[in-house]
């Protein structure tokens, strides 16, 4: 199979954000097994959005529509998306930065906030941003704070990564739906990437951990009605394997990051499954 676009755009799009599962270091090997292009990109748990940010530097599809169930999450990606909220994001960001000059300055801050009901969509996104990068493993509010995560991860840097999002979101579809519409919706020379939470997952997604009681029955069943083309990632079980042995399976294996808490500085080898339902020497 010929290699994924040729016309990739020079500013370097990357996920600003941490987030579990998240496929940065598996890109390459994702990569192998994509179609060549689509005419529409749909991501229905867009997470972190790697994946995404990879195709789109790619020019891999001409519309791309990316979703997650985690609102406060798309209400980052939108307010990254508009030049002027995103400005004011990073403005704010870096104010923030420099008034929580301290580990324990921002783990009192991460304390007073984290159960706050909090409306405003543009305050989302900066708590969002916020969370993310203190907690272990970027798990916003359902993580615990990290002294090393909030001294090495809430950085300045980190959050000029923002500055490119109003270029790399332009023209994209921004969804809070349900993740089975997005499949479901008709459309031609579709195709879906989804990396769902793992089926041992325990409580990384969402707020208080909340959405990682994932239906894995439903998805498969709806995966297997669609008639779009899709490649989903998962970690290797039995289960898995049994709900999806109607789909093409790869075996691999992926060194898993995110291991701030990890005292010996080493990763985690995980065995991993691509399923998909095309051809990928054709496509």
């Amino acid at each position: 199979m010929s290699s994924i676009g040729t016309r990739e755009k020079k500013t370097l799009y990357r996920s600003p954000l941490r987030y579990p599962g998240g496929k940065q270091r598996a890109i390459k090997e994702i990569a192998k097994h994509l179609p060549r292009h689509a005419r529409e990109y749909r991501e229905p748990m867009v997470g972190g959005g790697s994946v995404f940010f990879y195709l789109k530097q790619r020019a891999f599809a001409e519309t791309y529509w990316i979703n997650d169930k985690f609102t406060d999450l798309v209400e980052f990606w939108r307010a990254s998306q508009d030049e002027e909220q995103c400005l004011r994001l990073r403005q704010e960001l870096h104010a923030l930065k420099s008034e929580l000059n301290s580990a324990e300055a921002m783990k009192d801050y991460f304390h007073r906030t984290r159960k706050l009901a909090v409306e405003d969509p543009f305050e989302k996104a900066r708590l969002f941003f916020f969370f993310n990068r203190v907690t272990f493993s970027g798990t916003t509010r359902a993580g615990g704070f990290s002294t090393q995560a909030s001294t090495k991860r809430f950085t300045d840097s980190s959050i000029e990564r923002l500055a490119a999002m109003p270029e790399a979101l332009s023209g994209v579809e921004i969804t809070n739906l349900d993740v089975e519409s997005v499949i479901a919706k008709p459309g031609e020379d579709v195709f879906i990437f989804l990396d769902p939470p793992y089926f041992k997952a325990e409580r990384l997604y969402g707020k208080d951990g909340t959405l990682h009681r994932f239906d894995h029955v439903r998805l498969a069943e709806v995966l297997k009605e669609t008639g779009h083309r899709f490649l989903i990632t998962y970690d290797d079980c039995e289960e898995i394997r049994q709900l999806y042995n109607w789909a093409r399976i790869k075996s691999w294996r992926l060194q898993y990051g995110m291991n701030n808490c990890n005292k010996e500085k080493t990763s985690k080898i995980g065995n991993e499954i691509l399923v998909y339902n095309y051809d990928t020497a054709h496509s």
